[in-house]
């Protein structure tokens, strides 16, 4: 270590001692003695950070700014092709077409 005009010690460094060589030496047994304090073990059993984090969801869905809530029992549609789209969607898509029918006729009552 030498003091080449380029190299800027830090002060808390320089602090150590009166020589580069003094500063060095007792930075070094400072680096040998420390030790740092070991980190407590985090301990979980089955489940319990499923459980925190259905516990924290419960509550109030947070929406985005500007974010609009969709009104859907309160929608009707008015246009009958999009009526009979939506319907051959629907039937496309369901597990049970006999279910999906007695939907599409309740709804088609109201």
């Amino acid at each position: 270590m030498t003091d080449d005009g380029i190299t800027q010690w830090h002060p808390a460094f320089l602090s150590l001692g009166r020589t580069l060589e003094e500063c060095a030496a007792r930075y070094r047994g400072f680096c040998k003695k420390y030790k740092p304090k070991a980190k407590p073990e985090k301990r979980y059993h089955w489940g319990s950070k499923l459980l925190q984090k259905v516990a924290k969801g419960k509550g109030k869905k947070k929406t985005s700014p500007g974010q609009m809530r969709l009104p859907w029992d309160d929608w009707e549609v008015v246009d009958s092709e999009v009526s009979q789209v939506a319907e051959k969607f629907v039937m496309a898509n369901c597990y049970d077409p006999k279910i999906a029918i007695q939907f599409l006729q309740k709804n088609s009552d109201l």
